[in-house]
């Protein structure tokens, strides 16, 4: 079947073709009956509009590129979902590509969306990548959520991670605990360096430090998680652990259970992004709270402000986290409508 054009809408609603336009273009220079009347006629014809076309005279894609780095981790889905709210409302699309924490992944996939002419590209970027992984945006703006790169030409939106942790070891220190670990993440990750730099400043205040044999890295990772702290809780004396995200905190949990270690008492835990499972989880899961829907608002109204050209100074925020207090660090179960 032929593509049903804009003329032949105007001549079934009887109208020209321009007002078929504006009534696309959902201008307030047409009568509001006569704009349910063309609206109601591509219905009927099965009109289906021609983005490729209209780019061509904008252009403008209205399509944004987001490339992130797992989809199965709650957290970034969480950004996703704030991109998401923001984009929907502007009527533009998310492209989606994952990583899988690969860089010749992530640039194949960048240089895919830049080729499709993306208005503008959100990305968490994959470990260890440096602004040399990234092909030639030509000029497409790049916002970076959660993981800063040095050197990078991108605006950033992320979390306190520093302030985060710090209240995160002070709480635990309030608890009784001294021999603090912190268990997972990457070394030469920003957020990790963050957030083991928050917990070792506090500590330090304090005359305690977090020794090399107490702050193991590992991806962060349920089954890698899980093994790094088998280790750990074999091999040291420990009575609290922080850990570099929620999912690291849940392998650390599986093997506090494996080794019937009483959480709460014995050891407490304390995770950072505070997912929806937390509070769920069984013990629930005390964690730092990170904005995770509204660091992906913010980047998605950052990105469409540089896609217009509306801001010219680089844009780095950092939004406040929040200790949420519950059973694995020995403070009550929050009631249900926590």
């Amino acid at each position: 079947m032929a593509r049903v054009t804009l003329m032949d809408v105007a001549q079934h609603c009887q109208v020209s073709r321009a007002t078929v336009s504006l009534v696309l273009r959902d201008s307030p220079l047409v009568a509001d009956a006569t704009r349910e009347r063309v609206k109601q006629g591509m219905k009927d014809l099965g009109y289906v509009y021609n983005r490729a076309a209209a780019s061509l005279r904008t252009q403008r894609s209205d399509a944004i590129g987001v490339v992130l780095t797992q989809i199965n981790n709650p957290y970034f889905a969480e950004f996703a979902a704030g991109l998401q709210d923001v984009l929907g409302e502007s009527g533009v699309v998310p492209l989606l590509g994952v990583s899988n924490e690969d860089r010749e992944q992530q640039a194949r996939i960048t240089q895919s969306l830049v080729e499709r002419g993306v208005d503008g590209i959100v990305m968490i970027p994959a470990h260890g990548t440096v602004p040399e992984d990234l092909p030639n945006l030509l000029g497409t703006p790049l916002v970076l959520m959660a993981r800063k790169m040095p050197g990078a030409a991108a605006d950033y939106v992320g979390a306190v991670n520093h302030a985060g942790a710090a209240a995160a070891a002070e709480h635990l220190y309030e608890h009784g605990c001294r021999r603090i670990a912190f268990l997972g993440g990457f070394t030469d990750s920003s957020a990790r360096q963050e957030r083991f730099g928050g917990v070792s400043q506090f500590l330090a205040g304090k005359g305690l430090d977090i020794p090399a044999e107490l702050a193991p890295e590992c991806p962060p990772l349920r089954p890698d998680s899980y093994r790094a702290a088998l280790a750990l809780l074999q091999g040291q004396q420990v009575d609290g652990v922080i850990c570099f995200n929620d999912v690291v905190a849940f392998g650390l949990l599986d093997a506090l259970a494996d080794l019937d270690i009483a959480v709460g008492s014995q050891i407490r835990v304390i995770g950072f992004d505070d997912v929806h499972e937390a509070v769920h989880s069984r013990p629930s899961l005390s964690s730092v709270a990170v904005p995770a829907r509204e660091t992906g608002r913010r980047a998605a109204q950052i990105v469409l402000e540089r896609a217009k050209g509306l801001t010219a100074e680089p844009i780095h925020e950092e939004l406040p986290t929040q200790l949420r207090t519950r059973e694995t660090c020995g403070c009550p179960r929050p009631t249900p409508s926590a």
